[in-house]
């Protein structure tokens, strides 16, 4: 059986952004051709391609030709027209307008079982769930098209649902077109495809900064902690500006999957107090019933919890919450786990819309401390099961120590005044220059936007001392201390296993009566000789102050060292993970006399 050649249909001109008005030709031999320019699918009944279609104006075209039973591809190709030119990616998405605005089914709009008296309207029709199937473009800032394809698309997210511009959900899928987005949305250092892409209106913060949330992920981006990468897009709905969108990922089973490199289906994850996502909650389970019956203060059973859950991660999740003051944290919770013996629950930062004062201009005062440790909080924002296991893990010593250091690192690093103005400069900087299309599509007012940006950067200068003053007064830490570190060339100090100083000063406030540990670590061809400023011996590298005085300065002395063995021992084989074997390390003596290992340690970031 001889297989029909497919159906050709060919466009004159590509997708992509033009100056001044374009005559568009079609051209299939032999076949008629129909299109349509409103999103609609075309059909028999639309108009049939005889002329070439003059497009004045930003226009969706979609066209399929049809040679008897055979028909090609549905093609579209969206034609921008004397559009502004912008820094930010476009997102041009084609849909029948029935599907969005019909009265009665329309996703966009109340629909006849709204209850219009709550404020809320339930049984509106965009509260739906629904995912209907569109046509998805992604331009880059060159104007070359990166994507298009047939896609899934829903209405996505909470009560931001009730805004005008509302957030959508793209997803691709076998049974639309392509099973991937196959583009580096997010620039060199994101992933490479995607499953699904979020088109969020900046949630809570619609008609605010239009980059609250991403703005203060951005803050944490180096931290070892689930997070969605963001970028700005402007999206048109078919050929119509529909404003701009924060392009997101959409917090899922794919999205911990592409992260970490293992199957969708071998984790847990869960959402709010144990709703299940994906997976079990048995393991999540077990471990709450734990920390209920056992005291965390002894050290066995926190070491237990150490072994159930990730409390590395958990503390920089429960940092950024109280810096940001989030408000809303206590609904916004994922959490998850590898299907393994040994996988740990991790936390997700997301939605965090709410904080860096998003209804209150002095929020930068509010205890977030004393919030997030509620023990009979209301069941909304933090009832006691969203406070239970921060919580729990304070009664332990060793976990409230790290803690108040790790806090006092981050405020004197990542979320050090200077920085967090630094990156709103960074953001306001992006959005400047687009936000009045925004602005004059959805009415708002640009003075409103210029208040919104000031109030974080307000809230960025105050928040550290207001932070620094709730951790005092809820812990027994003593005052506040000065600590300035500096190295010599050839080497580095690490403080609480978690800043790196090198020969820029560091200068930062710990907590007097909370010892602050630093190492001395020498590059290759230096070694450590000792501590200038404080009285500790010379070559020990590694010790823990407390700082007493108002204020100490140290300087870590480094100098040209080659060790009597190099280029003698040489590491000749590693085996890092061989199940019939085990570990095992091979070194070569490439001198002429033997050497003695005595003494000799062989560690890794974890093992000692």
């Amino acid at each position: 059986k001889i297989k029909a050649k497919k159906l050709l249909l060919e466009f004159s001109k590509d997708a992509g952004f033009y100056e001044g008005g374009i005559e568009l030709r079609l051209h299939s031999p032999g076949a008629r051709i129909f299109y349509t320019l409103d999103g609609t699918e075309p059909s028999y009944k639309s108009a049939e391609f005889k002329r070439p279609i003059k497009i004045a104006e930003t226009t969706v075209v979609r066209a399929i030709a049809r040679k008897g039973k055979r028909k090609s591809k549905l093609k579209t190709k969206t034609f921008f027209i004397d559009e502004p030119r912008s820094s930010f990616t476009t997102v041009s998405i084609a849909v029948p307008p029935s599907v969005l605005f019909d009265p009665e089914t329309g996703l966009y709009v109340n629909g006849p079982n709204v209850i219009d008296s709550l404020w809320k309207k339930d049984g509106a029709n965009f509260w739906s769930r629904r995912e209907v199937e569109i046509n998805t473009e992604l331009f880059e800032t060159d104007g070359n098209t990166a994507f298009n394809s047939r896609t899934g698309f829903r209405l996505f997210g909470g009560m931001s649902r009730l805004f005008p511009q509302k957030s959508m959900t793209i997803v691709a899928r076998n049974r639309y077109g392509k099973k991937r987005i196959k583009h580096k949305v997010y620039g060199k250092e994101g992933l490479k495809d995607y499953k699904f892409m979020v088109l969020r209106n900046s949630g809570s913060d619609w008609g605010k900064t239009h980059f609250r949330d991403a703005f203060m992920v951005s803050l944490v981006d180096h931290w070892d902690i689930e997070k969605q990468d963001s970028r700005p897009a402007h999206v048109y709905l078919n050929g119509k500006y529909w404003g701009i969108y924060n392009i997101r990922e959409k917090v899922n089973r794919h999205f911990i999957s592409d992260h970490h490199e293992m199957h969708k289906d071998s984790i847990d994850l869960i959402e709010h107090q144990y709703t299940t996502k994906r997976g079990s909650r048995r393991h999540y389970l077990k471990m709450l019933r734990y920390l209920e019956k056992n005291d965390m203060s002894i050290p066995a059973h926190y070491a237990y919890i150490q072994s159930q859950m990730d409390v590395a991660n958990f503390m920089q999740y429960q940092i950024a919450q109280i810096y940001y003051d989030n408000r809303d944290a206590g609904g916004n919770i994922k959490f998850w786990r590898p299907q393994r013996e040994k996988g740990k629950w991790r936390w997700i930062l997301y939605d965090t819309d709410w904080g860096f004062g998003l209804h209150d201009k002095k929020a930068y005062k509010n205890n977030s401390l004393a919030f997030h440790t509620e023990p009979n909080g209301p069941s909304w924002p933090n009832p006691a099961w969203s406070t239970f296991i921060l919580r729990s893990l304070l009664q332990n010593e060793n976990f409230r120590k790290e803690f108040l250091n790790r806090f006092a690192d981050e405020l004197n690093t990542t979320f050090a005044s200077a920085r967090v103005e630094k990156k709103i400069d960074e953001f306001f900087a992006l959005y400047e220059p687009e936000i009045d299309r925004q602005i004059d599509r959805w009415n708002l007012m640009k003075k409103e936007w210029k208040n919104q940006v000031y109030q974080l950067r307000v809230f960025g200068r105050k928040r550290p001392d207001y932070v620094r003053m709730h951790l005092m007064e809820e812990f027994n830490t003593g005052g506040l201390s000065k600590l300035s570190v500096t190295s010599t060339p050839g080497g580095k100090v690490v403080i609480n296993n978690n800043v790196n100083v090198s020969t820029t000063p560091f200068k930062g406030q710990y907590f007097e009566k909370i010892p602050v540990s630093i190492k001395a670590i020498p590059n290759y061809g230096y070694r450590f000789v000792g501590w200038k400023g404080i009285p500790i011996e010379d070559g020990i590298f590694e010790a823990n102050l407390l700082l007493k005085k108002k204020a100490t300065a140290i300087t870590a002395i480094f100098e040209p060292y080659i060790h009597p063995l190099a280029g003698k021992i040489i590491i000749n084989e590693i085996s890092a993970n061989n199940k019939k074997s085990k570990d095992w390390i091979e070194l070569y003596n490439n001198s002429e006399t033997p050497v003695s290992l005595y003494g000799w340690n062989f560690t890794d970031t974890k093992h000692h």
